[in-house]
């Protein structure tokens, strides 16, 4: 658009006059956010849907923003007096061509945005006059003096990072207001503040974005920095290596390095570089920053750890790799890692991963303040350093787990329960998790019940000497009542585990629990020694993999990757129903007394139940179910009946139960009480069912818990 001097001559004095009016309106939250958009990095959202231009600028503050900054500048923007500039008019004639125009808006934008959508279709290039305005003003003397005075003023006497940050916002934004009402109202576009407010920010965001922060910000940010750091601090990310390496500095990416040394790190001009195996994959990085040296030297899980001395000229050192694509996110940095303060620091790192080519590499560093100290290497065992070193490589030692990496990148790499049975068939495995082998279904309707409504089901395959049956984040296999079916007459073993890093490795035979733990957990059973022998749990690395070693070496059948690509290729599992869930005795203290006293659905009343003989426990634990019954209408129900009248399960209750636990889960609290008034201890069966049955009242559980306090005291 061809913008003659002379506009932009007449418009200066104009707008700086409307300035003064609007800046000290602006909030300082949202002018602060904007006065930090020099610092911020790119945000992923209008490139991520496709948006560029100038309309992109708008989404990329999002959507609080601008309605912060329209809710706070709507009656001013509403009564500004804007003078007619006639040249305004000229630069963008209405168009009149008699063409219809159609305008949709998606439901939950926010007024700026749509007022912005509105404006790009009925008055194409209004838009983008006002952007283009606003820059050529931001370079005119009267406006420029404008905008560094303003900050300038705002900052003296006050190094507060938050006020600097507030102050630049607030000129750019004040500028874009001014320009914004008066290009728009001169177009008869203006009347609407949604309209006004969205274009300003429109052509101030990528103003401030290019501007450079004013001269006593980065002064007041050390000190807000310092003033508020503490120890110990930890961060993580994943960064794209960059020629072999990646580096924690203050300054540029180093040119060069020279790993010969060590093996692993370099001391370079402003930080130091760490040599990766990889050359320009992602690698996983921990950073952590601690007052004082650690006091120990954490080995397992790594190959190489070196420490050296670093001296900081500034602080905020970053960890840089390979920068990022442009106008797309991507491991690029993990930026001001280390302290805001000079001086001499000690940093450790450690790598794994480095020799092994799998994209599984990461590192660890741990950064503290100490005294100039000589190198320290105290660990070296990769490959990969040897060579740097000049030495001669190790050999390769094969280990157990390395037949089971192949899980790593599997579908089950998150998260799964594999079990094994020894000597099984399949469809007795099927029936024993309780499903029906006779109903087999597709694998994503199973999985798509599984996400919906948490059903529970599994696959299975023969594999060599026995059957393996896999559960996709399910984990029916590490329960008791399940292991114990299982391995009647035989061996089964089971390993959970889930994204949140839990495990379950456990081991059954003929219908025993040998034993259930978690990885890493010591093991007393001499019997479980030549099962776990030479598998380093405490070691993180490949730990699933070792937990199905554990599982071979008990069960006697390996599973393989070509197993488990079986049973996706067939994709077919069962629906199972779970087993009916293990009931307990209470817990009681070695004097026989019960132990978490005053805990319990009566809260202390809970502990008068203790004081009843076992025949009136019994009776007060069917009384809830009776009771119970009523209030969800199955009073009538002869599976119910007959139940209380024997109190124990008939085997139709028991099916109900079961059924009672997945799918829309119908009465399931009602079910669970009665399944726990058949509890052999006949205190945990009074305690369970009324826990179970005051879920089962909703609403009016506390009307049922009185009602319970009565009966229990006619029962002494």
């Amino acid at each position: 658009m061809d913008i003659s001097d002379a506009v932009v001559d007449e418009l200066g004095s104009l707008v700086v006059q409307t300035m003064w009016s609007v800046r000290p309106r602006i909030p300082a939250p949202p002018a602060a956010a904007l006065g930090r958009l020099p610092l911020s990095s790119d945000e992923f959202g209008s490139y991520a849907m496709g948006e560029k231009g100038i309309r992109a600028e708008l989404s990329r503050l999002g959507q609080l923003l601008p309605e912060r900054v329209l809710g706070a500048l709507e009656l001013l923007v509403a009564e500004l007096a804007v003078p007619e500039v006639p040249s305004l008019a000229a630069l963008l004639p209405v168009p009149e061509d008699g063409k219809a125009v159609m305008f949709g808006y998606l439901a939950g934008a926010g007024e700026t945005t749509t007022a912005i959508d509105k404006l790009e279709a009925f008055r194409p290039g209004a838009l983008a006059l006002v952007v283009e305005l606003t820059a050529r003003l931001s370079e005119h003397s009267d406006v420029a003096a404008q905008l560094h005075s303003a900050v300038a003023s705002d900052s003296v006497g006050a190094l507060d990072e938050a006020g600097v940050a507030a102050a630049h916002g607030a000129a750019y934004l004040a500028l874009g207001v001014a320009v914004a009402a008066i290009v728009l109202r001169n177009l008869g576009e203006g009347d609407d503040p949604a309209t006004v407010v969205g274009a300003a920010l429109t052509a101030a965001s990528p103003l401030l974005r290019a501007a450079p922060m004013p001269a006593g910000y980065a002064a007041a940010r050390i000190a807000q920095l310092r003033d508020g750091y503490l120890y110990p601090r930890y961060s993580s990310g994943n960064v794209r290596a960059c020629a072999h390496r990646f580096a924690l500095s203050e300054s540029d990416f180093p040119a060069t390095a020279d790993f010969g040394d060590n093996g692993l790190v370099a001391v370079a001009p402003g930080g130091i570089a760490v040599r990766t195996g990889t050359a320009d994959a992602t690698v996983h990085v921990t950073v952590e920053v601690l007052e004082a040296a650690p006091s120990d030297v954490d080995l397992s899980g790594w190959d190489e750890v070196v420490e050296v001395a670093w001296t900081a000229s500034h602080g905020l050192a970053s960890i840089l790799g390979a920068p990022q694509s442009e106008g797309r996110g991507g491991p690029g940095s993990l930026e001001e890692q280390t302290p805001p303060w000079p001086g001499n620091y000690r940093i450790r790192v450690y790598a794994t991963g480095r020799d092994e080519g799998d994209g599984q590499e990461s590192y660890k560093l741990t950064v503290w303040q100490s005294p100039a100290t000589d190198p320290v290497v105290h660990k070296r065992t990769d490959r990969l350093g040897h060579r740097l070193r000049g030495e001669a490589e190790p050999l390769v030692a094969a280990k157990p787990e390395d037949a089971y990496r192949w899980v790593e990148k599997s579908a089950l790499a998150d998260a799964g329960t594999i079990t094994v049975v020894a000597a099984g068939n399949p469809d007795t495995v099927v029936r024993s998790f309780g499903a029906d082998p006779a109903a087999p279904e597709r694998m994503d309707e199973l999985e798509e019940r599984a996400m919906e409504r948490n059903d529970p089901w599994i696959a299975v395959a023969s594999i060599a000497d026995g059957v393996m049956a896999v559960e996709y984040n399910g984990y029916r296999g590490s329960h008791g009542p399940e292991l114990r079916a299982l391995s009647r007459g035989t061996r089964a073993a089971s390993l959970y585990w889930n994204v949140n890093g839990l495990t379950r490795l456990s081991f059954a035979e003929d219908g025993r629990i040998i034993a259930a733990f978690e990885l890493g957990e010591q093991q007393q059973d001499p019997a479980l020694e030549p099962i776990l022998r030479d598998l380093d749990f405490d070691d993180y690395r490949n730990r699933i993999a070792k937990g199905l070693v554990a599982v071979e070496r008990f069960t006697g059948s390996a599973v393989a990757e070509g197993d488990l690509a079986r049973v996706e290729s067939a994709g077919i599992g069962f629906a199972v129903l779970p087993l009916l869930g293990e009931l307990h005795p209470v817990w009681r203290e070695s004097d026989g007394s019960r132990a978490q006293q005053g805990h319990g659905p009566l809260g202390a009343d809970t502990d008068l139940l203790a004081d009843l003989p076992t025949e009136r426990q019994q009776a007060m634990a069917w009384w809830v179910v009776r009771r119970t019954a009523e209030y969800v209408h199955l009073a009538e129900d002869p599976a119910v009946i007959a139940c209380i009248e024997i109190r124990a399960l008939t085997p139709e209750a028991e099916l109900r139960v079961r059924q009672s636990s997945i799918g829309d889960q119908t009465n399931y609290w009602f079910w669970s009480a009665l399944h726990q008034a058949t509890n052999p201890d006949p205190l945990a069966a009074a305690i369970g069912a009324m826990d179970g049955a005051r879920y089962a009242w909703g609403p009016a559980a506390a009307d049922f818990l009185d009602e319970a306090r009565t009966v229990l005291t006619d029962l002494r």
